[in-house]
């Protein structure tokens, strides 16, 4: 049968179903959570380290595979990407949108700071930094023209600035 037989059919049923329907969705409603600002970033953390004079094909395997599997054995990470230099390497590790990235990147401390017996003598201390989404810029604006650097800082200062502070406040 088709459900408009069954509601045609059997009209208390079809009442008592959407009345049902309708008290569900109320309390859910009620129940359901809302945020002003939701996280929308995942956590993101940055490791940086440097063996000076190390070739590339030299920091992948000495420097960069040892961290990578140290720090591949954190809970919650999605990816991980690696990119070698000369001298440097690149780590970034990308978690799940629901770890948070306090706890993320002391987790990542702790397995570099592990697995640094394994590398070579002579490699500077990591650094090892969050990504921060809230600290990047909303709005770059580049002023070029024929003029002096001095007189576009005025005219960026005292036009530009104003005027999108003035628009900010209405």
């Amino acid at each position: 049968m088709k459900i408009a037989e069954v509601c045609v059919r059997r009209p208390v049923f079809a009442v008592m179903l959407i009345a049902f329907l309708v008290t569900l969705g109320i309390f859910s409603y009620r129940e359901l959570g809302v945020d002003l600002f939701p996280r929308a970033d995942p956590a993101t953390v940055f490791v940086q380290i440097s063996l000076p004079g190390a070739s590339p094909e030299e920091m992948i395997t000495s420097v960069a595979l040892p961290l990578e599997d140290a720090i591949s054995s954190v809970s919650g990470l999605e990816e991980l990407n690696v990119w070698a230099f000369e001298g440097s390497a690149r780590i970034v590790a990308t978690f799940v949108l629901e770890r948070e990235i306090e706890g993320a990147a002391q987790d990542v401390r702790e397995k570099v700071a592990g697995a640094m017996s394994r590398l070579p003598p002579g490699v500077l201390p990591p650094v090892i930094r969050k990504a921060d989404p809230d600290s990047d810029p909303i709005l770059n604006i580049l002023v070029a023209g024929p003029m002096s650097r001095r007189e576009l800082t005025e005219i960026a200062d005292k036009q530009i600035r104003r005027a999108i502070q003035i628009r900010r406040a209405i």
